[in-house]
């Protein structure tokens, strides 16, 4: 799949998400609190597929509106840099992924890199649910929050190894149709 495509898919999710929490008041309950919902689930999946450029623009968001009383302004923000910094997101993924294809010694040191994102990534979710949940007199109104942010970038490297495969793949196609 080109990777202009990939970026148009990740494009479409992102804006959905942000639609959709916009249309059902999410900036409010994002600053009041409450359980997770559809919304929270959807977020998580885009998170998942695009945790580094979430991660980035949640805080661009936060910097960018530093009085913090608005809420709404804070989360068209939020929407907004994501959808920028996902272009250099999945460029950044594309690049390294060429970069090192047809290389051994690059291609073990991307496998490697990729892993030990995902384990150390992996390691610190662990402990932002641990801080999430941890007993307060004051109950934290998001206690998913670190867990979920973290956990998005954690997976950027089952993403960097999923998305090497395909653009292997896609350079083996033209190869395989000559034998036949």
């Amino acid at each position: 799949m080109p990777i202009r495509n990939i970026i148009r898919l990740n494009v479409l999710l992102v804006l959905a998400v942000g639609i959709y929490g916009f249309l059902t008041d999410e900036p409010y309950w994002k600053a009041v609190g409450h359980g997770p919902n559809l919304y929270d689930y959807v977020f998580w999946f885009a998170l998942a597929l695009n945790g580094p450029s979430g991660f980035a623009a949640e805080y661009a968001a936060w910097f960018a509106t530093s009085n913090g009383s608005d809420h709404d302004l804070q989360f068209v923000l939020q929407y907004g840099f994501w959808l920028l910094l996902l272009w250099v997101q999945w460029r950044l993924y594309d690049a390294a992924a060429r970069y090192c294809i047809g290389h051994r010694s690059r291609e073990t040191l991307l496998y490697l890199a990729a892993f030990a994102v995902a384990v150390l990534g992996g390691l610190a979710a662990y402990q932002g649910w641990v801080w999430g949940h941890r007993p307060m007199d004051v109950g934290f109104i998001d206690r998913y929050f670190w867990f979920v942010r973290i956990g998005g970038v954690a997976l950027s490297g089952v993403v960097v190894f999923a998305h090497t495969q395909l653009v292997k793949a896609s350079r083996a196609l033209p190869n395989e149709a000559l034998k036949t």
